[in-house]
C-alpha cells in the first residue's frame, strides 16, 4: 500500500508562498482601508459645507455665530456650535454631541462630525472643572476662524470676522472646514480643536504658536480633507515645517507623528528662521483663508 500525503519539503515550500502572497497582500489591504477612510471623510466634510450652505439660504446669507449658550439646569450651561453642542448630564458632566450642534438640523446625521482617520485626537477640555466625554464627537474638524473670530494683526489692529457669505471675493478658494487638531496634545496625540482654524501668517510671530494654535491635521497619508465655501471638498498637501533641533518644548510639537502643518498659498513656503525666531511670511501665506487675496491686503 502506498500512502499519499506532504512531504515536509512540500509543506514547506506551500507555507513559503503563503508567506509571501501574505506579505504582499496585507499592505494592499491597509492601502485600500486608508483610502475608504479618507474617502469617507472626504464625503463628511463635502456633507458638512453643504449643511452650512443650507444655512446660509435660511439666514440672510450669514454663517452661524461661533456658539451660544442654553439653561442645562446645572452650574454651567449647555454650549451649541456649528456641528456639535456641550451637553451636561449633571453638574460635573457633559457630553459632546452632534444633535445639539447649530447646524444639525441641516445635516440629520451625528456620524458625520467624526473623521474616521481621528484616532490620534486628545480631547482638549481647555481647563473646564467638569468631565467632558467626546465620543460622540472627537472634534475632527474645525472652521476658519475668520467666519466667527477676529484675528490680530502685526499693527494690533483686528481683522475679520467675515461671516456674510457676500464677504467673500473667491470662494471656491476659500477655506470652510477642514481635518484639524493642536499639535500640542502629549501621548503621541493632538489635541481636538473646535474655536477655529488660526491663519497660517499670524504664526509668523513666534513658532511656539505652531503647538498653541489651531492647525490642519494631515492625517491621511499627509493630505488633509478640506471643505472650500462653495462647498467643493478635497485633500491638500499641507506643508510640515522642520522641528526645531534646539531649545526646550514646544518646540518640536509639529513633526509627521502629529501629521499637524499649515495650508499655505500657491507656491508659497514658509520661511522659518534656524535661530529660533522667525522670518516675516510672504504674501500668498494666507491665500485660502482670507476673503480679500489681493497683494494690497497686509493679511495675506
Amino acid at each position: 500500500m502506498r500512502r499519499i500525503g506532504f512531504t515536509l519539503i512540500e509543506l514547506l515550500v506551500v507555507i513559503a508562498i503563503i508567506a509571501i502572497l501574505a506579505a504582499i497582500l496585507f499592505p494592499v489591504f491597509a492601502q485600500a482601508k486608508a483610502a475608504a477612510k479618507k474617502t469617507s471623510c472626504l464625503s463628511n466634510v463635502k456633507q458638512m459645507g453643504t449643511a452650512a450652505q443650507l444655512y446660509l439660504g435660511d439666514a440672510d446669507d450669514s454663517y452661524p455665530i461661533g456658539s451660544y449658550n442654553t439653561p442645562s439646569g446645572f452650574t454651567f450651561s449647555n454650549t451649541h456650535y456649528w456641528y456639535f453642542g456641550l451637553t451636561f448630564t449633571d453638574a460635573g458632566n457633559a457630553k459632546l454631541l452632534p444633535q445639539d450642534g447649530i447646524l444639525y438640523p441641516y445635516e440629520k446625521s451625528g456620524a458625520i462630525v467624526n473623521c474616521p482617520d481621528g484616532t490620534n485626537l486628545k480631547p482638549s477640555s481647555g481647563g473646564a472643572p467638569f468631565n467632558i466625554d467626546p465620543s460622540g464627537a472627537p472634534l475632527g474638524y474645525d472652521k476658519n476662524v475668520l467666519l466667527v473670530f477676529g484675528q490680530t494683526t502685526a499693527t494690533g489692529d483686528t481683522y475679520g470676522p467675515f461671516p456674510n457669505a457676500t464677504s467673500w471675493g473667491d470662494v471656491a478658494n476659500s477655506v470652510l472646514l477642514a481635518d484639524a487638531g493642536f499639535a500640542a496634545g502629549g501621548g503621541g496625540q493632538a489635541s481636538s480643536s473646535f474655536n477655529g482654524l488660526v491663519l497660517p501668517k499670524t504664526l509668523s510671530t513666534g513658532l511656539d504658536a505652531r503647538c498653541s494654535t489651531a492647525n490642519m491635521q494631515a492625517r491621511h497619508n499627509g493630505f488633509a480633507n478640506v471643505t472650500m465655501q462653495d462647498t467643493h471638498a478635497k485633500g491638500f498637501k499641507l506643508t510640515l515645517p522642520p522641528d526645531r533641533t534646539t531649545g526646550t518644548p514646544p518646540w518640536q510639537c509639529i513633526n509627521d507623528q502629529m501629521h499637524t502643518g499649515l495650508l499655505v498659498g500657491p507656491g508659497v513656503s514658509l520661511q522659518w528662521s534656524s535661530n529660533g525666531g522667525s522670518l516675516p511670511a510672504p504674501a500668498g501665506t494666507n491665500f485660502y483663508f482670507v476673503p480679500d487675496k489681493s497683494l494690497s491686503n497686509p493679511n495675506f
